[in-house]
């Protein structure tokens, strides 16, 4: 192999530990740290603004639930998200597959699937903004977290 392929390699596989770290300090972050109870984590300028519920909305505090193991807490702040987690982490552990076998990165979905994304995402943030979403589960109650 040559020193250009080795300095390569190394420099991927440096970019990826970090990443790994990024996300593990984040994790760390997030459950020793309520979203609710500090001011350092970002506000949706989308809420500020308009006063509507993005279809993020409640990530935070959702990520938050899921790290303490409280899947219906989590659920109330943000479905959608708690509903992506089973693919989120198959394409993950299917990222960390390729990049510890050294192949490279394929994004090989089908464009439907892509599409389907996108409207579930545009329906969840148009549904959750309806009177009745809160006894649906598709916005969360104003009182279970700063807004």
């Amino acid at each position: 192999m040559s020193g250009l392929a080795t300095r390569f390699l190394r420099a991927r596989a440096l970019g990826f530990a970090g990443l790994l770290l990024l996300a593990g300090g984040a994790s760390f972050l997030l459950f020793f740290f309520e979203p609710t109870a500090y001011r350092f984590y970002p506000r949706c300028l989308f809420y500020q603004t308009t006063g509507l519920l993005c279809p993020g909305c409640g990530s935070l505090r959702a990520l938050h639930q899921l790290l303490h193991g409280h899947i219906a807490a989590a659920f109330q702040f943000n479905a959608l998200l708690v509903l992506s987690v089973p693919a989120r982490f198959w394409l993950a552990v299917r990222s960390t597959r390729r990049e510890l076998r050294g192949q490279p990165q394929r994004f090989d979905f089908h464009p439907a699937w892509l599409w389907a994304w996108l409207v579930a995402g545009i329906l969840f943030g148009i549904l959750r903004n309806l009177p009745s979403a809160h006894c649906a589960w598709l916005a969360p109650s104003l009182a279970l977290g700063n807004w």
